[in-house]
């Protein structure tokens, strides 16, 4: 048994009492068709558009399909526990996977909220890849975030070239062996050397960002359901390892030169 609302309208009994007469679209009164239901059956109450759970109730007459697109429909009783998330999909009620959705009544892979998620994962991964602190000079790490590391730095270069100083010890960093701050005394082309490390390792993220995302679009649902964001940046070569052995060899030619 099945009843779907197309319509209400607002009644009055002899008395002058009001209420809410709901006819499907054969113009059957839902008072008189809620009768017709198994008194043993669960009453499920759905959204016909969103199957979403409105209701449930083993008698039909404590349901109220009051609004247009409202479904009433029986299944074999169960216990149901009331929630928010429940849906009414294929004769069940159940409730929907990550990245699933309803389409013309059936479950189905929700490709574009996928697309969209792993897009602010990745977002999210490559401002933490850019930012990872480095080895420097093979004894100090060094942090990479724009404010604070980026910028500063770049202000630090301007006054030094400016002032004509070539070096100082005014830069903060951090002993890779104890952990500790120190300030060592760094040359121009030190920091020049370490602004150029901050900037290929920013502009990695980006491009690897850029790529991955690409790739994205041309991948199957069941391959998307797979993807590991952090995996697949780590595939890209984005590790501290490999940015080192880069920076290592960058800084051979640089002080060959």
């Amino acid at each position: 048994m099945k009843f779907i609302v197309d319509r209400t309208e607002i009644k009055q009994f002899e008395d002058g009492i009001k209420y809410i007469a709901i006819y499907d679209k054969d113009n059957k009164d839902w008072y008189e068709e809620l009768k017709k239901f198994d008194k043993d059956t669960l009453k499920v109450m759905y959204n016909a558009d969103t199957h979403l759970v409105l209701s449930t109730n083993k008698d039909a007459s404590m349901i109220a399909p009051t609004m247009g697109g409202d479904v009433v429909e029986e299944i074999e009783y169960q216990e149901v526990e009331t929630a928010p998330d429940n849906y009414f999909v294929g004769g069940k009620i159940v409730k929907l996977k990550e990245c699933e959705t309803i389409k013309d009544g059936e479950i189905v892979f929700n490709k574009d909220f996928k697309l969209e998620q792993l897009k602010k994962e990745l977002s999210d991964l490559k401002v933490e890849y850019s930012e990872k602190e480095f080895l420097f000079k093979g004894k100090y790490l060094q942090k990479n975030r724009e404010k604070g590391d980026r910028d500063s730095l770049t202000s630090l270069i301007l006054l030094l070239t400016i002032t004509g100083r070539k070096e100082t010890n005014e830069w903060k960093l951090i002993d890779k062996d104890t952990r500790e701050h120190v300030y060592p005394t760094l040359t121009l082309d030190d920091f020049k050397l370490m602004a150029f490390h901050m900037q290929s390792q920013l502009s990695k993220a980006l491009k690897t960002e850029s790529e991955i995302i690409a790739r994205l679009k041309t991948l199957t649902d069941e391959e998307l359901k797979l993807f590991n964001a952090r995996e697949e940046l780590k595939n890209y070569g984005i590790n501290r390892e490999i940015l080192t052995r880069l920076i290592s060899r960058i800084k051979e030619v640089f002080y060959a030169t």
